[in-house]
C-alpha cells in the first residue's frame, strides 16, 4: 500500500467522523461545536497532502514541516479571532485527525 492509500482512508475516516460529530452535536445542542470539530477533522485529514505536495514538490522537510505548521496555526487564529470561545473545536478536530492518520498508518503497518 502506498502512503496515498493512507491518505485516501485518513480522508474517508475523518468525513465519516465529522459527519458522526455534527449529528451526535447536533442531538445535544451544541451544534456550533460538532460543525468547528467536524471543520477541524477535514481541514487536518488534508495535511497528509499537502506534506506530500510539498516533499513532492522538492521542498526540504524541515522547511515543509514548518510551513504546515503556519497553515493550521494561522487557520486556528483566524478562527479563535473571528469565533471567539467557539474556536476550540476547530484546533480539537485538527489534532484528531492527525490521531487518526496515525492509526490508519499503524493498522496498515500491521496488516502488510
Amino acid at each position: 500500500m502506498t502512503s496515498g492509500g493512507v491518505l485516501q482512508k485518513t480522508v474517508v475516516a475523518c468525513a465519516v467522523l465529522s459527519v458522526a460529530a455534527v449529528a451526535i452535536a447536533t442531538a445535544i445542542g451544541h451544534f456550533s461545536i460538532g460543525l468547528g470539530l467536524a471543520v477541524g477533522l477535514l481541514l487536518g485529514s488534508a495535511n497528509g497532502y499537502l506534506i506530500q505536495g510539498l516533499i513532492n514538490r522538492g521542498a526540504p522537510f524541515v522547511a515543509a514541516s514548518l510551513l504546515r505548521i503556519l497553515f493550521f496555526t494561522s487557520i486556528v487564529l483566524i478562527a479563535a479571532l473571528s469565533l471567539r470561545e467557539a474556536a476550540w473545536p476547530l484546533a480539537l478536530g485538527i489534532g484528531l485527525a492527525q490521531l487518526v492518520m496515525v492509526a490508519v498508518g499503524v493498522r496498515t503497518g500491521l496488516r502488510s
